[in-house]
């Protein structure tokens, strides 16, 4: 393995060699290895590739030639890829991926991203875009993965004024990165993941500080649509002995369009066993853009309020509220491990408070109704009568989740609990 660490950088050499040169040598200015991919396919490159368009067509089980004779320019593309993911698979394995940078449009960007994605967290990650702005929904790119994303401003089609210092930055920027990158030691404390949101921060913070107190680290995730599959995808991958999803927020959004939408939240637990905490955090609202960009049906006649320029809320019906229950049940239902589902009874975000511009008690009962009606008993649920946000709430929070990691079993744990609000 060399000592000299390498940067590998991806373009397709036709159209971007020129820049893919430039980036090539100011990161080597810096004192780095490179490594020049050209996954592209037709035109002729004008610069030379370290790893050549011929070598990504083998590493994806076919030839270039194929490809180009077949004349079906989305297969071509999508054996490219397959080709790059491997070979950059390939040089991280072998110790020789410090860092990895693309330039690209369209097909670069996704071409590029995916191998990217492929990668473990905290690899530096660099794609340079010009489609990094706009109207391009960049979540598909990025996924679950730390990618940093940098808008080219200008196409990139050779070398000028404006996309010099551009590039000449995204190449300082990856050198930087993989300079200055430590492998994170381990801490030596067991990891509990949790879900938030800028409306229930309060009750994360308060989580957090309780449960870290009793020998444990507390990893939050942003419930955003892609913050709980990544949070999903890190308990699959053993990281995690319990997790607190206090904000379920992306399966209702999931079921109405909403911006924050994640097929498949919960899943995890159907297929890795693991100590869950479960709550409706962010289940009274639909998150998007504008209400003038949401479907007519949610436009009329609904408690709505602008959270900021780019994201307004807008309440569900009871009824949406008992059918994200229905979903959340069926999954909970099936989970591998010890699972407790806590219910707060005076609001499941900020806003959602009595007194409050998003208060609906109609809905939120309609949910506690559906899931306490549909749960298996080995699920069992704890009614806490405070808001997600009081400190009450999160003190039994914080209490359940360190019994569960500890073996006790969700029934004993809820029956500490059980008072008069649920025997009525």
């Amino acid at each position: 393995m060399s000592e000299q660490k390498t940067v590998v950088i991806m373009a397709t050499l036709d159209t971007k060699g020129e820049e893919a040169a430039f980036v090539r040598d100011e990161i080597t200015a810096s004192g780095l290895d490179t490594i020049l991919i050209d996954p592209g396919i037709l035109g002729n490159p004008s610069v030379a590739a370290d790893i050549t368009r011929y070598d990504v067509a083998k590493a994806a089980g076919t030839a270039l030639e194929i490809l180009v004779a077949q004349g079906k320019k989305g297969d071509a593309i999508a054996k490219q890829t397959e080709g790059l993911c491997r070979i950059v698979k390939d040089l991280y394995a072998t110790g020789r991926l410090d860092g990895i940078i693309g330039l690209g449009g369209g097909q670069g960007t996704s071409i590029g991203t995916a191998a990217m994605r492929l990668l473990p967290l905290g690899v530096p990650k660099l794609m340079v875009s010009t489609i990094a702005s706009g109207t391009f929904q960049f979540g598909p790119y990025v996924g679950t993965k730390d990618i940093c994303v940098m808008y080219s401003v200008t196409d990139i089609l050779g070398l000028n004024t404006f996309s010099r210092p551009i590039l000449r930055n995204a190449a300082n920027a990856i050198a930087g990165m993989v300079l200055r990158h430590q492998v994170e030691q381990q801490v030596g404390k067991p990891a509990i993941a949790i879900t938030m949101l800028g409306m229930t921060t309060s009750c994360v913070m308060r989580v957090k500080k309780k449960v870290e107190e009793q020998g444990y680290e507390v990893v939050p995730f942003h419930a955003s649509g892609t913050g709980g599959p990544a949070m999903e995808e890190s308990i699959e991958a053993g990281r995690f002995v319990g997790v607190i999803d206090l904000n379920t927020h992306e399966m209702m959004d999931d079921l109405h369009g909403g911006l924050g939408r994640a097929p498949g939240r919960l899943e995890a637990l159907t297929r890795f066993r693991i100590p869950a905490v479960v709550s409706v955090g962010g289940n009274d609202f639909i998150l998007f853009e504008t209400l003038e960009k949401a479907p007519a049906k949610y436009q009329g006649g609904r408690r709505t309020m602008v959270h900021n320029a780019q994201m307004t809320i807008v309440q569900p019906t009871p009824e949406e509220m008992r059918e994200s229950a229905r979903v959340m049940a069926d999954r909970l239902n099936r989970a591998l491990g010890p699972t407790l589902v806590l219910l707060p009874l005076r609001g499941f975000t900020d806003p959602n408070r009595e007194g409050r511009e998003m208060w609906g008690p109609e809905g939120n009962q309609a949910m506690i109704d559906e899931l306490r009606m549909r749960l298996r008993p080995e699920v069992p649920t704890v009614l806490v009568d405070a808001h997600i946000n009081d400190p009450q709430f999160a003190e039994v929070i914080a209490d359940c989740m360190v019994d569960l990691v500890k073996g006790k079993s969700p029934k004993d744990i809820a029956a500490r609990y059980y008072s008069a609000i649920e025997r009525k």
